[in-house]
Parts: C-alpha cells; sequence; structure tokens
C-alpha cells in the first residue's frame, strides 16, 4: 500500500490473481490502512507512507539534543557556503531541525585516520547528559569527528543515555562529509520517535510483522527501519521506480522517464538501460539527506494542487494542494478554490465519477469555482480551463527536463512511463512538450507504487568512507566488502530470511583527486576504466592521466519477493461512447474506451479518452493508441 496526500492506495496477490483497490487517505493514516486491509481480505502487507516526510515539511518531530565534537556546535546553522539562490542577497534558509541552544559539544576528538587524540573523561559524559536532560530531549543526535573511522566515543554517549532514543551517526551514514553526515543523523533522531509510535501502533492493530518501502528502493521489515527511520523519507515514490524496473526488464523497454501524478504533487525519475537511477544528494527542505536514495524530482503539481491569482494578477497553480479532505471541489466536501482535477472534469478528460463509479464528482461545483477565476482573470471560461492545465504542464515539463539534463540524458531515446491518479491524463502534452517519442501507461496505473512496493525486494545497504588514491586501496575495499557481507547474513536473519538467497552488489564511490563530488561504480573488472567512462557520458569528458580516488565502499544486500504480473485483457470488442473534450484547437469529440475491455493488438487514432477504475488516459488528436502483449498502453505521441 501507499499512502499518499489525497488517496491511499492497494494492490495484493490473491493466488496469482493481482486485486486494487483505492480509498481516500485519512488524517490518521492508519486508519486507511486497516480499511484497505479489510476490504481486500490481506493477511499481511508492504508499506510506502510519508509520515517521516510530513513530520519534517511540517516541523513536527521530536525535540532534539544535537551532540558533536567540542568546537563544532554550530555546524548545523553554517552547513555549506553554497546558497540557493546565487544573487539574493535577502534569501532566507529554513532553520535547523535542532536550534543552537540544543545543540552541545562533547570534549573529545578523533583524527583523520581514526586515531584518539583526547577521550572524554567521565565527568564530560556526565555533563552532557545532564545538559540532554536538561533541555527535555524526546530525542538525541549524536555525530562526533570522524566517528566512522572510530565510533567508541558515540557508543559511550549511547549507553549513558538509557530510555532516550540516539542516533549515532555511524551507524545512521558511516561516510564523510560533517555536515551532511550530521544533517542525515539529526534527521533521523528528529523523526524517530514518532515513526516508531507510527509502526508500533500499526503493527499492534494488525498482529503481524510487515515491511517497510525505503528512499533508497526495497523493503525492510519495520523492526529495521525504526533503527534508521530516516530510510522512510522518501518512501513512497520510491515503489513506483520499483514498479517501473520490473517492468521495463519483463517489457525490453530499457530506457524510461517515470511520470507519477497524484493529487498533490508529480515525482520524476529515471530508468536507464533497465537500472534505477540513485543519489546521494537528496535533500528534503534543503536539509542533505546523504543516504543512497532513488533519484527522484519532485514538484507540487498534483490532482489537488490549487488554481489562484498571485500578487501581480498572474493565474498560479500549485504547490499548495487541497489534499483529500477537503479536496477539489468537485469531491463535494467544502473545498472552495479550484484545482487540476476541476479543470480536468470541465474540460472533459474526467468523467461524472471516480473510483468506477464509487465516488461521483460535481461538475456545478467545479463550474462554480473556475467561473469566478475567469472573471478575477478577465478570460472565458475555456481559455481558464486551458490555463490551468498549461501552467501545471509547464511545472511539471520544467521538473523532467532538469532530471534529464543532469543525467546528460536525450529524452529522444526514452519513453515516458505515466502513472498515478493524474499522470496518465497530462503525459502526451508533457510528452510533447519535452521531445519524448512515445507514452506507456501501466497495468495499475492509479496503484502503480503500491505494485512496486508489493514487488520490491527485500533490500539492505551498508557504506564506509575509505578516501585514499585507487591503486592503494584494493586491500580496503576488500575488507570493507567482506565485513559488508557478514553483517548482511546477520541482518537477513534476524528479520527470518535465508541469506543463502541474497544477491550482494558491491561498488565504490571514485573521483578524480580533487573533485568534490563522486560516481558510483559497480565493483567488477577494471575500475579506473569503468569510471572515466562514466565520467565522460555524464560530463563529456574524462582525463586519461589525472589520479583517482576511492572515496565510500558500498553493499547492497538483496532477496526477491514474489511478483505476479495482472493478465492482459482479453480478445473483446470494445464500445465506445463519445465525449466533448477541450484540446488546444478547441472542443472535439472523443470516442471513450474502458480500458478492461481493450484486447491486445487494440490500436486507434485520437482523440480517446480511455477509463479505467483508478485511472484515465487522454490520447489527443494527431496521437497513435496501440495495446501491446502485456496490456500496456503505448500512445505514439505525433506532434
Amino acid at each position: 500500500m501507499d499512502v499518499g496526500g489525497t488517496f491511499t492506495d492497494f494492490v495484493g496477490f490473491r493466488g496469482r490473481e493481482v486485486v486494487t483497490t483505492k480509498l481516500p487517505s485519512t488524517a490518521n493514516p492508519a486508519r486507511a490502512v486497516l480499511a484497505g486491509m479489510r476490504e481486500l481480505g490481506a493477511e499481511g502487507m508492504a508499506h510506502g507512507t510519508t509520515v517521516a516526510t510530513n513530520a519534517i515539511l511540517e516541523r513536527k518531530g521530536a525535540r532534539t539534543v544535537f551532540v558533536t565534537t567540542a568546537g563544532f556546535e554550530d555546524l548545523l546553522t553554517i552547513g555549506r557556503q553554497n546558497r540557493p539562490s546565487l544573487y539574493d542577497f535577502h534569501v532566507a534558509r529554513p532553520p535547523p531541525a535542532v536550534p543552537r541552544e540544543m545543540c552541545l559539544g562533547l570534549r573529545e576528538r578523533v583524527d583523520a585516520r581514526g586515531r584518539v587524540i583526547r577521550a572524554p573523561s567521565d565527568s564530560e559524559i556526565r555533563r552532557i547528559v545532564k545538559a540532554i536532560r536538561a533541555r527535555r530531549a524526546e530525542s538525541v543526535a549524536v555525530c562526533l569527528l570522524f566517528s566512522f573511522l572510530s565510533p567508541r566515543h558515540e557508543e559511550r554517549l549511547r549507553r549513558a543515555l538509557p530510555g532516550l532514543p540516539v542516533s549515532t551517526s555511524h551507524e545512521v551514514l558511516a561516510e564523510f562529509r560533517e555536515f551532511e553526515r550530521a544533517s542525515t543523523t539529526v534527521l533521523d533522531a528528529y523523526i524517530k520517535p514518532l515513526v516508531s509510535r507510527y509502526l508500533a501502533d500499526l503493527r499492534a492493530s494488525i498482529g503481524r510483522n510487515f515491511f517497510v518501502m525505503k528512499s533508497g528502493g526495497g523493503v525492510a521489515s519495520q523492526a529495521d527501519v525504526v533503527r534508521r527511520p530516516v530510510d522512510l523519507v522518501l518512501s513512497g515514490p520510491a515503489g513506483g521506480v520499483a514498479a517501473a524496473v520490473a517492468l521495463a526488464r519483463a517489457s525490453r523497454r530499457r530506457n524510461l522517464v517515470t511520470f507519477d501524478m497524484g493529487g498533490t504533487s508529480a515525482d520524476f525519475s529515471t530508468v536507464v538501460d533497465g537500472r534505477p537511477q540513485w543519489t546521494t544528494e537528496a535533500a528534503i527542505e534543503t536539509f542533505p539527506l546523504a543516504l543512497p536514495a532513488v533519484d527522484i524530482e519532485s514538484v507540487g503539481a498534483g490532482g489537488g494542487s490549487l488554481a489562484s491569482l498571485d500578487r501581480g494578477g498572474a493565474l498560479r497553480v500549485g504547490p499548495e494542494s487541497a489534499g483529500a479532505d477537503p479536496g477539489p471541489m468537485a469531491y463535494g466536501k467544502g473545498g472552495a478554490r479550484p484545482t487540476v482535477t476541476d479543470a480536468d472534469l470541465l474540460g472533459g478528460v474526467l468523467g461524472p465519477s471516480l473510483l468506477g463509479g464509487r465516488f461521483p464528482l460535481d461538475i456545478a461545483r467545479s463550474r462554480a469555482g473556475l467561473e469566478s477565476l475567469a472573471t478575477d482573470l478577465h478570460l472565458s471560461l475555456d481559455e481558464t480551463v486551458l490555463g490551468v492545465q498549461r501552467i501545471v504542464q509547464a511545472t511539471m515539463s520544467k521538473a523532467m527536463r532538469l532530471i534529464l539534463a543532469k543525467r546528460g540524458l536525450d529524452p529522444r531515446g526514452f519513453a515516458l512511463l505515466a502513472f498515478g491518479g493524474a499522470g496518465p491524463m497530462h503525459a502526451c502534452a508533457l510528452a510533447r512538450e519535452i521531445g519524448v517519442p512515445r507514452v506507456l501507461v501501466p497495468y495499475l496505473p492509479g496503484a502503480f507504487s503500491a505494485y512496486g512496493i508489493l514487488i520490491s525486494d527485500v533490500r539492505l545497504e551498508y557504506s564506509r568512507s575509505v578516501v585514499r588514491p585507487l591503486d592503494g586501496a584494493r586491500t580496503v575495499i576488500r575488507e570493507a566488502i567482506e565485513d559488508f557481507r557478514a553483517r548482511a547474513r546477520r541482518d537477513l536473519a534476524a528479520q527470518g530470511l535465508n541469506p543463502s538467497r541474497g544477491v550482494f552488489e558491491a561498488s565504490v564511490d571514485l573521483r578524480f583527486r580533487g573533485q568534490s563530488y563522486e560516481i558510483n561504480i559497480p565493483l567488477r573488472g577494471d575500475l579506473g576504466a569503468a569510471f572515466r567512462r562514466a565520467h565522460r557520458a555524464r560530463y563529456g569528458y574524462a582525463s586519461a592521466t589525472e589520479p583517482i580516488e576511492a572515496v565510500t565502499v558500498r553493499l547492497i544486500a538483496r532477496v526477491a519477493r514474489k511478483a505476479h504480473v495482472p493478465r492482459p485483457p482479453s480478445g473483446v470488442t470494445p464500445r465506445a461512447d463519445t465525449r466533448a473534450v477541450l484540446f488546444e484547437g478547441g472542443w472535439e469529440e472523443a470516442h471513450v474506451l474502458a480500458r478492461p475491455r481493450l484486447p491486445v493488438g487494440f490500436t486507434a487514432e485520437g482523440p480517446l479518452v480511455v477509463e479505467e477504475a483508478h485511472a484515465t488516459t487522454l490520447v489527443p488528436p494527431g496521437a497513435t493508441l496501440r495495446v501491446d502483449p502485456l496490456g500496456l498502453l503505448e500512445i505514439e505521441v505525433g506532434r
């Protein structure tokens, strides 16, 4: 299940049958989770959630104390020298999750080689513990200088704080770069009490253990996630990428841009040669999150994004969202401002209901809201509907261009995989905008992220910074990998899994000496040659003589879980109704098709509307629809 801002999506296996449902999200996410499990008769679950993300964005985490090496108490405030807006002298960063008065310095020191220069005395440990208690801490983040090389001082402080949740940097992120390591550790501590309570309550409610989706893709047991809850920060969107990877391998479409448009946001990522793309430079509200995560670009552009006038009188769409309650005006729950969904309904793209008829839409309310907006804009109603759609599509195309450009990828060599409740409605316009030649709409598009969570491997990650010349790093790399393999086998066994089923993927982050960024290279063959090829592909050049450094050693341990694919539709004759749909060239009559009735091999020219229980696909004039052998909708978008 994927708990989103507007809907909670469910996908399950009943024998070899794939079943699905969708329910409005609730203020307490567990209520929707349990209702969906009861509806499908589920016995167990894998879970993606925005609980951790929302706690950080809304500043509703625990009262946290940050402990670092004496002299570095201002680390979270100073951060890095880079500014979010280079030429804006008045730009204001959001305050750190831990205010300065909650930052303490422990008198200790470990040097850059891991040698203890100064051990903290017993009285110094007692002083820090007393200061933590005096500040009424609910959680503690400990990040001491070079503790990833020698963690003994962090362990001493942890043992001195029984009864308090403690996040230590050598366990959260055993890597160099002090600010990034400290930020990641602080976020872990900040959300730990909340995530622990949420997962414990959910486990008590369903009466059994369950899996949770992680930011880096793959799932882990809820007990494992509680030890490092920061793994959940990008939990939900990672499920869609996992499903896209499975689809790429099954359909042999190796290069995909994933486009997940839900009620609140739109998320973009890439699958290159059948592999997801990763980053260790993710951020949430400018706070670095240095753990490996699926490389996803998110924007506040969803079906629930609110349309309004800005202070200059221009039309603005998002990032503020109507959410699930009250939701768009068409939901009839008290929404007072029009949204993208209201524009899609009034423009004829959406039919009179959602969720297979279970969720009727009120077009009169949508019309009233958009007519009021049109009056304020001094535009016609049709121009206002198209304006809302154009602006939300422009916001999304900017994000899609960014994720392709920063990877050096040519959009003409990719297909746009569109899913989420709103993605297939806007995909063709978006593909035309950025030059992607075709759109794919997968099975279960409205719950594709939930499907990805269901089929994702159990995945554990290990890393350690080693920073040294590559030529002299062979031994330390081998020793780190051997240590990681041993730990992975123990951790898999602790989750009730057979370690012999584990697949281990080792890699190393490499860079040219003097660079401040790295490229992750699989640990096989000639590492130096592989790095230079990757550097040339990404940046357009690679020095043949510059020395290479090994920076961080990584290991991923995976155990596969069962996966079934929905059966493609059987050969039946589709019945086509028609309705008027507003396109850039004006209103046109579009054939309305029921997706479950489209046989494999079916082709048709746009304009078309393809409806199914949890999503609607729009095929504009000039585009061609085909149903492929897996039941995917393949659309050649034309011009």
